[in-house]
């Protein structure tokens, strides 16, 4: 099957990045998403939402009024950035973290 896919290096990554030492912040609504309770008593298991969409998704879900669970891997900076957000505006959470693949 040669030449059916371009060249890419295939050097894995140890770990996702820390989104905390990003030099400009990416925008996950917390400054733009006004929730409406919508999802008020309901429970959200997110995972990887310490970061990226799934930081959005946390925050989205916990202004519709779910309590959150946020699994995350060992970026515990990232993970209480998420948290302070969450806690100051009064919702529920739960971190988790660790490898949610590990079956162990």
């Amino acid at each position: 099957m040669a030449g059916l896919y371009p060249p890419f290096n295939s050097d894995p990554q140890d770990s996702p990045g820390l989104e905390s030492q990003m030099d400009r912040k990416p925008d996950y609504g917390h400054l733009s998403y006004n929730g409406s309770g919508k999802l008020q008593g309901k429970i959200a298991i997110i995972t990887g939402g310490d970061s990226g969409i799934g930081r959005a998704v946390a925050l989205a879900f916990a202004r519709e009024g779910a309590t959150v669970v946020i699994s995350y891997l060992n970026e515990t900076e990232d993970a209480e950035e998420i948290q302070a957000v969450i806690q100051k505006e009064g919702h529920e959470y739960i971190l988790i973290p660790g490898d949610i693949t590990d079956e162990a």
